[in-house]
């Protein structure tokens, strides 16, 4: 039986970053036989809008797209991969889900939050998502003028520190 370890935070705290550096630490592990899993899948919240067109933005619309990812990560983590999923899915709907569909199935979750000062996810606003908000072209942003809720993650990582260090973090925490 695989697990999961689902990456979320605001946009521009750094998930993608964060989870494509997680992939290739834990592939490394495998090879080492350190990672037990049949192998390392990642899915990020961007893509999976890329394939899935019909999620909106909308804060219903984001939790209706959670408990669609949760229950494809789950699908995989049954045929024995480690999935990393990285998305915005801030809201305590989304926490309480993914925890009671993973506990039903089985499977290990491991929920990690990447806390990034305001300031830090303006600078890095390559979507322009907040510059939008502020102007009144861009609706429906999380933390913005969609408010969030702060899980009670497994792992709390700084989004505006290292990210070897938080590497190395979820690592420790995962006991490899």
């Amino acid at each position: 039986m695989g697990q999961i370890i689902w990456i979320n935070g605001l946009a521009g705290a750094g998930k993608t970053t964060t989870a494509k550096d997680l992939v290739a630490r834990l592939k490394e592990l495998q090879k080492l036989g350190e990672l037990k899993d049949d192998g390392v899948i990642y899915t990020d919240g961007d893509e999976f809008r890329t394939i899935f067109k019909s999620i909106g933005y909308s804060k219903e619309a984001r939790i209706q797209g959670s408990k669609q990812r949760i229950a494809l990560s789950i699908a995989l983590a049954k045929q024995g991969f480690c999935v990393i999923d990285a998305a915005i899915t801030l809201f305590n709907e989304c926490y309480e889900n993914n925890r009671k569909m993973c506990k039903e199935a089985n499977i290990k979750y491991t929920e990690i939050f990447i806390d990034c000062p305001f300031e830090v996810l303006e600078s890095r606003d390559q979507k322009g998502l907040y510059s939008g908000a502020k102007n009144g072209t861009q609706k429906d942003v999380v933390g913005v003028d969609i408010a969030y809720d702060i899980p009670n993650a497994d792992v709390v990582l700084n989004g505006a520190g290292d990210v070897k260090q938080n590497i190395e973090q979820i690592v420790k925490y995962l006991g490899l």
